[in-house]
């Protein structure tokens, strides 16, 4: 099971409904929207197309949308205008976009003489010479093709928009009625901006929708403790992060804000232009490949596609590179060796997160298939993540928000399911949900990680730590007397006792109503076809004190001879011996 998610950004390229279905198959956990192109009402459509694809896949699949943010864009303009190097533009707020003039979304008259003006993700750049009144005359230092509504950055300088303006609130708006899993919050500076963002979602509704907050100015890797702290998760927006910052302090910055998040137990995702080739190739370069490499090494919880899914000519391939790519990193041993040398230590003051820690060493030592965290809030899986363990997360969830929302986290496989809090049901599931996720097979070991139900998400509830046996139930019955033994079956019509060896577990066919021939004292336990409680086999199970169910059939593909669990308690008998489960603690 891959650790590592692949988030996809849907356009023109991919928005229709097979092609979701495609991506998620070759590897998509979460879908991306971006706010900056199309309609509300085209993402409305889109949301209800991904939610299909959720319902019909066996993975989780999210949604997160992408704000606008307080970005500043250039004028519309039919056809790209060629602004020269060496020569003055002036910028200003309109609708005007030629040689001379470049038209802006918002006024950019808060810079100074000096200050450095970049256009079009830095390809163009200029430096402010004077300014006049609304109006900024600069010089271009790098020229360049401009075309309609590219980004413009004013490096270092604050020009005090408002973080919500009426699109992202209209945004918000939308995720909040549709239930969408994830916002991205653009141009964020600080905490208090991430909480901006939730308090808007939570004045329509969507308290539940987590914030992802973007890192893509310098202020905010300055306050970038605070950030990871407010938010749910963080995404390195390396684009305009190297737009904002030194190119050379990009690769630094990424390494650094991955570690804290790990360490915060906070997911992070690395984007912009991992595999940029592939817009229009359909091999990416070496480079990129070692990007996204890079990545994985950095414990990162998911990669970004962002032009390659939207617009590019091969969508599908460029996921399927990816998935290949991450694939053969988290296989390696140096991978191995990283993860295993970087675990964080458990915060003193949160006790999920010791039992957390605990469960990832627990899961090597008992050499487990598997995490298994039972959690209504997805809070004791997201603490499971944090560890890095070396074995699959399934989390468990009554709360189907919940379990889209885990789609972003490290190494969890989020499936919906109900239980109550009492541990025999906890352990069903867990066992259900272990061999559903197709993470363990019977007979396999799990580590049980339950966090109690709970109204608040943000209580430390992870009180549960188990060892347990996996065991598949292929038969129930009536309990008539107590115990539990694993045996081979051995069938009888008759009730001979004659070549059945010692030890084993004698099944009475349908319709037995004989006494046994032979020595009983060979038998460890009855399984009957019939029911009752008070007939000859049960009174020879309780003289010999051994378990015995009733009314429960094997199926003929369990031949005699084959190993099984009576639990004469539960009235269950499980495929294999699973009496290992007296390990748990």
């Amino acid at each position: 099971m891959r650790n590592v998610k692949i988030v996809c950004t849907l356009g023109p390229a991919s928005d229709d409904r097979a092609t979701i279905r495609r991506l998620a198959d070759s590897g998509m956990s979460i879908a991306r929207l971006n706010a900056s192109h199309g309609t509300t009402e085209k993402r409305t459509e889109l949301v209800s197309r991904v939610r299909a694809v959720d319902t019909a896949i066996e993975r989780s699949l999210a949604i997160m949308l992408d704000l606008r943010g307080p970005e500043v864009r250039t004028a519309e303009t039919d056809a790209p205008v060629e602004l020269a190097t060496d020569s003055t533009v002036r910028f200003l707020e309109s609708a005007t976009l030629t040689e001379e003039t470049v038209g802006t979304t918002h006024s950019i008259a808060a810079v100074e003489p000096g200050d450095t003006v970049l256009l079009d993700d830095g390809r163009i750049e200029t430096t402010v010479e004077d300014t006049d009144d609304e109006t900024v005359y600069a010089r271009v230092d790098s020229g360049g093709e401009l075309g309609s509504r590219a980004g413009v950055t004013t490096r270092g300088v604050d020009l005090d928009l408002d973080l919500v303006g009426a699109a992202d609130r209209e945004s918000l708006r939308l995720a909040a009625e549709h239930d969408l899993d994830l916002v991205a919050a653009s141009f964020v500076r600080d905490s208090d901006d991430v909480y901006e963002i939730a308090d808007t979602l939570e004045e329509f509704g969507g308290e539940d929708t987590s914030v992802v907050a973007k890192i893509e100015r310098s202020a905010a890797v300055e306050n970038i403790d605070g950030i990871i702290a407010a938010a749910d998760g963080i995404m390195i927006a390396r684009g305009d992060l190297g737009v904002e910052c030194p190119l050379e302090d990009v690769p630094v910055i990424q390494k650094q804000i991955i570690r804290r998040c790990v360490d915060a137990g906070v997911p992070v995702i690395t984007a912009t232009e991992m595999l940029d080739s592939m817009v229009g190739s359909r091999r990416p370069t070496r480079a990129e490949a070692s990007d996204v490499a890079n990545a994985v090494f950095d414990g990162t919880d998911a990669v970004m596609l962002s032009g390659e899914t939207a617009i590019g000519e091969y969508p599908i391939e460029t996921v399927e590179t990816m998935a290949t790519i991450v694939d053969r990193i988290e296989g390696s041993e140096e991978y191995a060796e990283t993860r295993d040398r970087r675990v964080p230590a458990a915060d003193p003051g949160i006790r999920t997160d010791a039992v957390a820690r605990s469960a990832r060493y627990l899961a090597g030592d008992v050499d487990a298939a598997a995490i298994v965290c039972l959690s209504e809030s997805g809070y004791t899986a997201r603490k499971a993540a944090k560890f890095r363990p070396a074995v699959p997360i399934v989390a468990v969830t009554p709360n189907d928000s919940v379990r889209r929302r885990l789609a972003v986290s490290w190494g969890v496989e989020a499936r919906y399911g109900s239980y109550s809090a009492d541990i025999d049901s906890v352990l069903e599931t867990a066992v259900e949900s272990a061999l559903a996720a197709d993470v363990a097979e019977s007979g396999d070991t799990i580590v049980v990680l339950a966090g109690m139900l709970n109204e608040r998400p943000e209580t430390d509830v992870a009180n549960t730590l188990k060892v347990h046996v996996v065991a598949e139930t292929i038969a129930t019955g009536r309990s008539v007397v107590p115990g539990q033994v694993p045996a081979p079956i051995v069938r009888t019509a008759e009730g001979d006792l004659d070549g059945v060896p010692d030890g084993s577990i004698l099944v009475l066919r349908p319709g037995f109503d004989g006494e046994f021939d032979g020595d009983v004292s060979k038998i460890a336990g009855i399984i009957a076809a019939e029911s009752g409680l008070t007939g000859y086999p049960a009174i020879v199970a309780r003289e010999l004190d051994v378990p015995m169910i009733s009314g429960a059939t094997l199926p003929t593909s369990i031949a005699d001879g084959t190993v099984v669990t009576l639990d004469g308690e539960r009235a269950v008998v499980y495929e294999g011996d699973v009496t290992a489960d007296t390990r748990g603690a």
